[in-house]
């Protein structure tokens, strides 16, 4: 039987369709892989635009500069960024007296409160590092993060020296952060 490109097309993106469903299950129940540095462009100025936090207050990066910051743009949603947490929680403990600090950049996760619900009922735990409230189209047009969990080492002048796409762990963070450190 012969095709028309009207059943090719429809063939061609039926089985795109079925190849991206297997890729996205494939992402969140498969086994956990490290994300590796995302080659890019040479260091940027981290952008200062201000963020509500899970107190209420606005912060931005610009509060931050003379400290080293690990930004993990996450979500309550994302299966990854949620594996990811004890990682980072265990790098601020080590970073933190060092003049570094994390911070969560929860988008698209809800209010203040359902995101510190989560933390206390699926984590478990009490918020180790701030923790502040966006969108994932801030996300994109601000940091390039294009996927989740997005994962940025800015440095003590506000320029962003690494970017991670993925599940990052704790000894992969200390040792890329190590040299931007006091």
């Amino acid at each position: 039987m012969k095709l028309t490109s009207g059943r090719a097309l429809l063939v061609t993106v039926s089985g795109l369709a079925v190849a991206g469903a297997a890729l996205f299950w494939s992402a969140i129940r498969g086994p956990v892989e490290e994300a590796g540095p995302h080659a890019g462009p040479p260091p940027v100025q981290a952008p200062d635009t201000g963020f509500r936090t899970v107190e209420g207050t606005t912060r931005s990066l610009a509060d931050y500069r003379e400290r080293v910051v690990i930004l993990n743009i996450w979500g309550t949603w994302c299966p990854p960024c949620i594996r990811e947490i004890p990682h980072l929680v265990e790098v601020q403990r080590v970073i933190e007296p060092r003049g570094g600090t994390v911070i969560g950049l929860a988008v698209d996760s809800g209010s203040s409160q359902e995101v510190l619900s989560f933390w206390a009922d699926r984590l478990e735990l009490d918020p180790a590092y701030p923790l502040w409230l966006g969108t994932n189209r801030q996300a994109r047009s601000l940091f390039e993060a294009f996927g989740l969990p997005n994962t940025l080492i800015i440095d003590g002048d506000g320029m962003i020296r690494e970017r991670f796409l993925g599940l990052v762990t704790r000894e992969t963070l200390l040792e890329r952060v190590e040299p931007y450190l006091e």
